[in-house]
């Protein structure tokens, strides 16, 4: 008698803690719970450059990670998972009011009245983002009460994905760009500058080059010179057979004082102590001037280069996100999976029955 209440009582525990709540259960499932549909897509970043370079090696290379960036791919992961995004979103798409439903489903609804955390943290759950650190490919899954606008979201993920990527990159193109132009602007002033100074140092000493002027001074001082050495050496001819006070003797001693006067007023011209206008000071000043031009030249043409290497470099890290898989609209609701979601219910039920009726006869050994 005893075992018959025994059985009695142990059946209807397991019809309390397993078949009621596992009726609950389905009943709720069937009757209040909403089919929710998935649209998903797979997406990868890739730079401008390289996805027409990659052209001609076959969808191989367009999968590949060696010109795929896990950065871009991680920012662009956290931007669709962004409290920024899930605002534009709601704007544009009330998700708000789609994800509330008809208000028949407190489990899988977003309830209403709910925060902005609330909703974000209900759009993470709806809306899956999953990275292939092998490939870089992003799968996006959205979730939504009718396949319209599981669709609708997923496609106006995209298209913010895009926006965002293409701003980021012109951003940081743009940001180069006018550094390199600034260089240039400035190289430029630099340039005019001394070229400025070169030729208000060549009108006001009125001379174009006084280094060039020097040397063809030079020149005439030793052909002077040549000149006064024939000179005396005729001289010396001549006052071996002729008097100091002759004629020729006197004239020649003019020739030679004349071509020593000369030789010093040319010499006079190229170096003086004291004298800020003589030729080698000149000359020094000039090719300082020279060379500051030169220099600005060559800093120019190397801004020039930069700027060009900059334009190039912006082209080239232009990115934009590759549609692998576009999104599609789906014919069937894949949650709530009900066969999946019973079975497991029925089975963490038993368990859950198995160890209290397991406690109850540890307990009721102690006790006899």
């Amino acid at each position: 008698m005893r075992w018959i209440k025994n059985k009695h009582t142990l059946l209807i525990a397991y019809i309390l803690m397993v078949i009621v709540p596992l009726m609950f259960i389905a009943f709720y499932l069937l009757a209040f719970a909403q089919n929710r549909y998935v649209a998903d897509s797979t997406i990868v970043v890739k730079q401008v450059g390289e996805v027409n370079a990659q052209m001609n090696n076959g969808i191989g290379a367009l999968l590949g990670v060696s010109n795929t960036s896990s950065e871009d791919a991680q920012f662009l992961k956290a931007y669709i998972q962004s409290r920024d995004l899930v605002e534009k979103l709601d704007k544009k798409l009330e998700l708000r009011k789609h994800f509330q439903g008809a208000g028949s489903d407190p489990i899988f609804e977003l309830h209403t009245n709910s925060s902005k955390e609330e909703l974000i943290k209900y759009y993470n759950k709806r809306v899956i983002v999953n990275l292939d650190e092998s490939t870089m490919l992003l799968k996006i899954s959205t979730e939504g009460f009718n396949p319209e606008f599981a669709l609708k979201l997923n496609q106006q993920i995209l298209k913010e994905s895009e926006q965002f990527i293409n701003e980021v990159s012109q951003r940081v193109a743009k940001e180069q760009l006018i550094f390199t132009q600034k260089q240039l602007e400035e190289a430029s002033g630099q340039l005019k500058a001394s070229r400025e100074a070169l030729l208000a140092y060549q009108n006001q000493n009125q001379m174009f080059d006084p280094q060039a002027q020097a040397v063809a001074i030079a020149q005439i001082v030793n052909t002077l010179e040549n000149n006064l050495a024939q000179l005396r050496t005729e001289e010396r001819t001549l006052l071996s057979y002729l008097n100091p006070s002759a004629p020729q003797i006197v004239a020649i001693r003019s020739q030679i004082e004349s071509v020593q006067e000369q030789i010093e007023d040319e010499k006079s011209k190229l170096t003086s102590s004291g004298r800020s206008d003589r030729l080698n000071r000149s000359a020094a000043d000039f090719e300082g001037l020279k060379a500051q031009v030169e220099f600005s030249t060559d800093l120019y043409k190397l801004s020039l280069a930069s700027l060009e290497k900059a334009r190039l470099e912006a082209v080239r890290k232009l990115k934009n996100i590759v549609v692998l898989t576009s999104p599609q609209l789906p014919q069937e609701a894949l949650y709530p999976r009900i066969t999946y979601i019973i079975i497991s219910a029925f089975l963490l039920l038993n368990i859950l029955f198995g160890i209290i009726m397991l406690i109850r006869s540890v307990i009721r050994e102690h006790q006899e």
